[in-house]
């Protein structure tokens, strides 16, 4: 297939910084440092021994147009105030993934029916890049990159057909190389296995349409698979369905292992009777699906909805966030035993810290928790607030060298 590019040109980042310096104002405003306040100096000065590996907790963030963009903090910089940066972006963004070859950098990939990503240095505060996807196709959140950093992936939609497709960039230049089948409707997060040479995807069986916003098209004959296809071609080798229908699985995470921990979002309009669906479940290789069990109390109180999932490789822990439940649940990989969980306003984020001592959560009103990963138990001592920050769906946590 021929290659077509949709990345920024230099005028189009010209622009975007005149509009950066525009927003410069109203972040002062809100209480939010911008990156180049505090970090653009150190990154102009050569590394020397005073540098010093520093963990970044990055989000899509804000509440409306003037705000929506991606956020960031150093946890360990300081106060909340001083270590909070922000990257205005135009559209609401969902997922966030580093770039392997460019660790200063992240990518945001705007809100499914969007169709934009953008790229942000985590040291400058800049818009690096920016592009779009082709015509007649809308993204779904999410983004991954090949095991070399030298591809990227991200999941899509093509308007007339609705069949989910994985599209291919260049991961320098973000130009689009080529594409394949999802083999399912509404693919939404995907990740690298740890062979390096699978995908594996969650198909949310679920058909939108920008025209239509996030109204989904399809509920009567929606079918949503965990989805596990050859990184180089999209060969399907294997697939895995729940055995409730209407329970759309959106959201992955994966053990060092290739246990895979799955998220899904119950469709109960859809549904025939009023039974209680376990909102998460475990696939381990070589078995099947397999449901997380809890108390029916429980369950009902996470209202359907799980809006990410994260794995502890060490205490092989899933931990899911439920922001209509105001709840975070823990369940073992092995076990599929439920261990623990915390009720937290709003929460959505769910990383592990860099050190592997806990998980940290976030919400919409700008609040940082972190859940020891042994105990469970939450450190209040180290929660942060940052009002003018409105956390959205998911949090990564990174490392960067930095001038101490």
């Amino acid at each position: 297939m021929k290659s077509r590019s949709s990345a920024s040109t230099a005028t189009d980042l010209h622009k975007q910084g005149q509009q950066r310096r525009q927003t410069l104002k109203t972040l002062l405003a809100l209480g939010l440092a911008p990156a180049t306040a505090g970090l653009l100096s150190a990154c102009n000065k050569a590394p020397d021994s005073s540098s010093a590996a520093q963990e970044f907790w990055v989000s899509a963030q804000g509440r409306d147009a003037s705000q929506f963009g991606l956020g960031w903090v150093q946890p360990a910089a300081g106060s909340a105030g001083q270590s909070a940066h922000a990257a205005v972006s135009g559209f609401r963004g969902h997922g966030a993934v580093q770039h392997p070859l460019r660790p200063d950098s992240v990518l945001m990939v705007s809100r499914q029916p969007g169709t934009e990503c953008v790229e942000v240095n985590l040291l400058s505060g800049d818009i690096t890049a920016r592009f779009a996807c082709q015509p007649g196709r809308h993204l779904h959140g999410h983004a991954c990159f090949s095991a070399d950093g030298r591809q990227l992936f991200t999941t899509e939609s093509d308007f007339v057909s609705g069949r989910g497709k994985i599209v291919v960039r260049d991961a320098s230049t973000y130009q689009w190389l080529g594409e394949f089948d999802s083999h399912g409707i509404g693919p939404h997060e995907l990740k690298m296995m740890p062979d390096g040479k699978t995908l594996v995807v969650a198909n949310g069986g679920l058909r939108t349409h920008p025209d239509s916003g996030r109204k989904i098209l399809n509920l009567d004959t929606m079918r949503s698979s965990l989805s596990y296809l050859r990184a180089s071609d999209g060969v399907l080798l294997d697939e895995q369905t729940l055995t409730e229908a209407k329970a759309s699985i959106r959201h992955l995470d994966i053990a060092a292992d290739g246990t895979v921990a799955v998220a899904t979002q119950v469709q109960r309009a859809a549904m025939a009777d009023n039974h209680i669906v376990a909102p998460g479940a475990v696939h381990t290789p070589g078995k099947t699906l397999q449901p997380l069990p809890a108390p029916v109390p429980l369950l009902s109180q996470f209202n359907d909805y799980m809006g990410s999932v994260a794995v502890h490789n060490g205490e092989r822990i899933a931990g899911f966030s439920s922001p209509r439940g105001n709840l975070v649940a823990f369940w073992h990989l092995d076990r599929y035993e439920l261990l623990g969980y915390h009720a937290f306003h709003d929460v959505c984020g769910l990383t592990v810290s860099h050190d592997q001592r806990c998980f940290v959560l976030s919400n919409s009103a700008g609040q940082l928790r972190r859940i020891d990963a042994k105990t469970l138990q939450e450190q209040p001592g180290l929660r942060l607030q940052i009002p003018a920050m409105h956390w959205d769906n998911h949090m990564i946590s990174l490392t960067l060298n930095t001038i101490s």
